[in-house]
């Protein structure tokens, strides 16, 4: 079995903390695993040992190599940690990692359940399918009368703390446009976090050089909320876009992220 060859590779997040450390990246292992540092040396014995036994049980376990692993494994962790760029999609709880190797692959790297699924890609990479994949479409129209808006930063840094009955108050309140009113019930809908898409360099580029842009927007029931920052600094205010899902996966995935790549 070949990585370059074969369809996905699962691990455990406790398989994953223990490939890492048997790769040789014992400090990422152990940034990991917080619960972890404060382990005995008999409750670190008790955990490799597990994790021993989960690797065996998927056939990923090769005591003639020098680190225990498959070759598979190990050249996947090895691609993964070395990454040059990366694009991490966040939708609540939940993430999507896509990996740019320097040699042109890319790996997806998706959290299932307990597992984190790394699936190798060779050819071209629909990135629009997948993060429509991920984040999910839209489960009604769009409303009528929904517009761009503004908000003052002071007003958007304080929704957090809205209390369910103040949020019902604002949304029932015809005095507030409904643009914004919308916007605050997917808001409140989706506890209060928002969803985000970041490019992001690798561990061995220097913090000074690194141009990490970062996409904040609101899946709601109708529309994506797309977060524009620009005005912050100018007008301290935030304008919201109502968009469609797919035009704003498009724009991302085949205009900023190509633009992003080129120039880094």
């Amino acid at each position: 079995m070949n990585l370059l060859n074969e369809k996905k590779i699962a691990l455990s997040t406790d398989e994953f903390i223990g490939v890492l450390a048997l790769c040789g990246y014992e400090d990422v292992a152990r940034e990991a695993s917080l619960l972890k540092r404060d382990m005995t040396e008999e409750q670190l014995g008790a955990f490799a040992y597990h994790v021993e036994r989960l690797l065996k049980h998927r056939g990923y376990w090769d005591e003639s190599r020098s680190t225990q692993l498959v070759q598979e494994v190990e050249d996947l962790i090895h691609a993964v940690m070395k990454a040059p760029k990366k694009v991490r999609c966040v939708y609540g709880q939940y993430a999507l990692i896509f990996h740019h190797l320097a040699d042109g692959g890319r790996i997806v790297q998706r959290f299932e359940g307990m597992d984190h699924i790394f699936t190798m890609i060779n050819g071209n990479l629909d990135y629009v399918e997948h993060l429509i994949d991920f984040y999910g479409l839209p489960e009604e129209e769009p409303k009528e009368g929904i517009a761009p808006f503004k908000i003052e930063r002071e007003l958007f840094d304080s929704m957090g703390t809205y209390t369910d009955e103040e949020m019902d108050a604002i949304c029932k309140d015809e005095d507030h446009p409904i643009s914004f009113r919308s916007f605050l019930r997917d808001f409140q809908e989706r506890h209060a976090v928002f969803d985000s898409i970041t490019f992001m360099f690798g561990e061995e580029v220097e913090e000074a050089q690194r141009d990490e842009p970062v996409y904040l927007f609101l899946r709601g029931k109708s529309c994506v909320w797309f977060l524009d920052y620009s005005f912050v600094t100018e007008a301290n205010e935030i304008e919201v876009y109502p968009v469609e899902m797919k035009e704003y996966m498009k724009l991302i995935a085949e205009e900023e992220l190509p633009a992003w790549l080129e120039r880094n």
